[in-house]
Formats: C-alpha cells, structure tokens, sequence
C-alpha cells in the first residue's frame, strides 16, 4: 500500500498505559495499523503542530480482543462468507444478523473501563481548561477510523458512521460498539466479499477516534488540488453553515472558493443558497438537520481572511504529507470576532485521482498514456 507521507522514523513518546486507547498526541502515521487511517492522520497532524481537536483513539485490539472473548469473531465469518454479495436481501440479513451480535455480547469489563476512563480523563481536562463544571459531560465526536480507509491506495471513507455530539462515558460506549458495527453494512459487506483474503481480513479491523466537538458555526472541505482537472495550482473549499456533515454528505450545495496556491491568492468565488444545517440538539446531546433563517441563506459564509487562513493551513498540510490533500475542517468563532480553524481530518485526494486511473486504463495496452490517448484522439473516440 503505497503512501505519499515521506517515511521518517517515529518521535520519541510519552509513556503509553494501557492497550486500548491512545491519545492522539501519543500517535503518527506509522501506527496506523494500530488506530487505522483517520486516528494516525490526526495524531500525525499533532505531531506537526497543527489544529487539530483533542481526543483519543480506541485501538484495533480493543476490537480484537472484543472478537476473540467469546464465538465472534467465527459468527461474524459465517456470515459474511455465507452473504451473497449480488443479492440486497441477502446482503441486509448479514447486515442485521452481524449488529445484532456485535451491540448483544457483553463488553470484556477490562476494555470498558479503559474507554471509561480515557473519555473520563479528556471530558475532566478539558473542563478544567474551559472553566467550566461538566467534567463529566463534555461532548465528543465518535468515528469510526478502519485500518484501510482514508488511505492513498484504498478509499474507504464513508462506510463505517460518525457520532456527533455524544455526551457522557456511557455513550461514548455505546457509540464505540455502533461504530464497529458499522463494519457490517449492506455496502460494506459487499465491499469486503470483491477483496482477497487477506485484504478483506485487513478491512475487518477498526479503530474508533474519540475526538472533542469542534463548535463550529462554519465547516467544510478543502482541497489542495482541483477535484474537477487535477490541478495542483489550486485550492478549492467548499463551505456552509452549521456542522460539516452536511457538507461530507452532500445534503446541502456549499459555497465555493477557489484560489490560486501563489500567495495565495483568492480567484472565484461562488456563493449557494444554503438551506439547511445540522447544530447541536436542544437537549445537548446529539444533532438536528434544521433550516438556515433566510437572512443567512445567500451570505457568504465565509469572509475572504478566513478563506485565506484556511488555505494557508491546508498548504501547511500538503506540505507535511507531501501530496495533494482532502481535509475536512470546522471554523469556530470566538466572541471577540476571531476565527479559529480546526482540523478534523485529512486524507491524500482520491477523486482526482481515480478519475485518472480510470483514463489510463482506456489507453491502448503497450503505448504510454500520452501515446495512447492521441492515437484515441486520432480515431475519433475523444
């Protein structure tokens, strides 16, 4: 599996206790087999001095282990090898047949106190730095991160969940169980049964990042090359109101800006009329998909200085990793008028890229790309 993230051996550690947490401070890219893509990423982005929301990861093994203290893991195979990949009845049985057992069997106490008192740990410390007297209720964000998602060679992304403003240690649990069985969706099953062995066996690992919510009155995605040619001269950024889960799911048209890296420099801007947002629940637990009020739904989002240091961040990102970026970011306003971005994950940019694989493989065989697409040219097929 190839990554655009120069090797580099790993920095010298703080001392690790336990087996199934991590803090994010304490990882870097080279633990993903440990805390899977999206957890490395975001302990890689700290280790580099970026923004990034305080949390933790809930390790691979804690799954693994979670599997192998009872019949499980071997259920969870028969199932999925006894799920025909073309059929979607068969394919929501495996699905409910797997929840089902994953969310019923008892949690080996040893692996819930840990989560418990990681959550535990971060909610109090956090508290204490905001002044504030819910140490034991401050509210994260549980997602999923697989050993092969978010990846330069696998895109993955997308099909395991996200939990968003989960308050409380018990929740934290359930979510983190919700999170592992999200491994057994529909798309997932299917996704697993076209791999081979060994990549299907990799696909079933799962770690599940623990991460403080972001109060975000503004989130998108930026992109460090253009998703639509490929351009590596670009910035694209993507921007709505409200949480990015809007943007990430594509139930709202967001803003866009585009600009030049030289500077940089903002060259287009196209503002949508942005008609729905996901906040915080009333009851501060959880999320509500609301209306945007109409004074808010043709404003730019965003004003061009914060355009501009989100793209000075997403630059400072490309250059850590060394290639194009797909970063989804949140932007909180401070009550003196200061914006502060927030890193929630970055991950080498697919779209492009799988557009081009999928080209090249049109070419004719024994020519190089550029040979084979004039002789396409030539024949009239482009």
């Amino acid at each position: 599996m190839t990554r655009c993230l120069r090797s580099r051996p790993p920095p010298r550690r703080k001392t690790i206790v336990g087996k199934y947490t991590r803090r994010f401070n304490e990882l870097n890219s080279n633990d993903r087999p440990l805390v899977g893509g999206k957890c490395a990423s975001l302990g890689e982005m700290v280790q580099a001095g970026l923004p990034v929301p305080d949390g933790f990861a809930v390790t691979v093994d804690a799954y693994e282990d979670y599997r192998d203290a009872s019949d499980l893991r071997k259920e969870l195979l028969r199932i999925v090898l006894g799920a025909d990949a073309h059929s979607h009845a068969s394919l929501q049985q495996a699905h409910d047949e797997s929840v089902a057992m994953i969310l019923g069997r008892e949690l080996p106490p040893v692996i819930e106190q840990e989560i418990r008192s990681a959550y535990l740990t971060l909610s109090n410390e956090t508290a204490q730095r905001r002044g504030t007297d819910d140490s034991e209720r401050i509210p994260v964000a549980v997602r999923s991160s697989a050993t092969d998602e978010d990846g330069d060679a696998a895109s993955f992304a997308g099909q395991q969940e996200t939990y968003l403003w989960v308050v409380g240690a018990d929740d934290v649990i359930a979510k983190v169980r919700e999170c592992w069985a999200s491994l057994y969706t529909p798309q997932a099953i299917a996704y697993r049964s076209e791999l081979s062995v060994a990549d299907a066996s990799e696909a079933s690992k799962i770690s599940v990042a623990v991460q403080l919510m972001a109060t975000a009155d503004v989130a998108g995605v930026t992109f460090t090359v253009s998703p639509r040619t490929g351009d590596r001269s670009v910035i694209a950024i993507n921007a709505s109101w409200g949480l990015g889960q809007s943007v990430v799911s594509g139930e709202v048209t967001p803003d866009e800006y585009w600009l030049n890296k030289l500077g940089p420099t903002l060259t287009t801007t196209r503002i949508a009329s942005k008609a729905h947002e996901y906040v915080p629940a009333p009851g501060g637990t959880g999320v509500v998909f609301r209306d945007v009020d109409v004074a808010r739904r043709d404003v730019a989002c965003l004003t061009e200085s914060e355009v501009l240091q989100l793209a000075d961040i997403a630059l400072r990102v490309e250059k850590h990793y060394g290639c194009p970026q797909d970063i989804e970011w949140a932007l909180e306003h401070h009550a003196d008028g200061t914006a502060k971005v927030m890193l929630l994950q970055s991950r080498p940019e697919t779209n492009w890229k799988k557009r081009k694989e999928e080209k090249s493989k049109n070419t004719t065989k024994g020519t190089s790309n550029l040979l084979g697409f004039v002789a396409a040219a030539t024949k009239g097929e482009n």
